[in-house]
């Protein structure tokens, strides 16, 4: 087994008008503090969901890697979410050869609260 990338996942509940606002803000403070990396394609900021998309039961938006797995990269990433994901739940995974429900379940890691995930989607 290798990893291929990672996906950070974002959750905020839209009917909370105090959580949407910690959701955007992140966002912007994610685009600003990784603005060099987004335009060069090794991170890629995808556009906010409000409905439950896939396996994700609330409003979501995804950083992911870029489709490569860089170590220092992540690490940066990661310990960036650590201390400013105002209090949002957030779902780190893989993406591996072992499948999309391994990725988003035994091999996940959280940030606050879990959310429970649509299983059904995954395969």
């Amino acid at each position: 087994m290798s990893i291929r990338s990672y996906d950070f996942h974002t959750y905020w509940r839209k009917n909370d008008p105090e959580e949407t606002k910690r959701s955007n803000s992140f966002r912007e403070k994610v685009a600003k503090e990784f603005a060099s990396e987004l335009e060069a394609g090794d991170l890629r900021l995808h556009n906010p969901h409000e409905e439950p998309i896939g396996p994700h039961p609330i409003s979501m938006w995804e950083l992911d890697t870029g489709g490569k797995y860089e170590p220092a990269l992540f690490a940066r990433v990661l310990a960036f979410y650590q201390l400013n994901h105002n209090k949002l739940s957030v779902l780190i995974h893989p993406r591996t050869n072992d499948g999309d429900l391994k990725d988003h379940t035994e091999y996940a890691l959280w940030l606050g609260q879990k959310q429970r995930l649509i299983t059904s989607f995954l395969k």
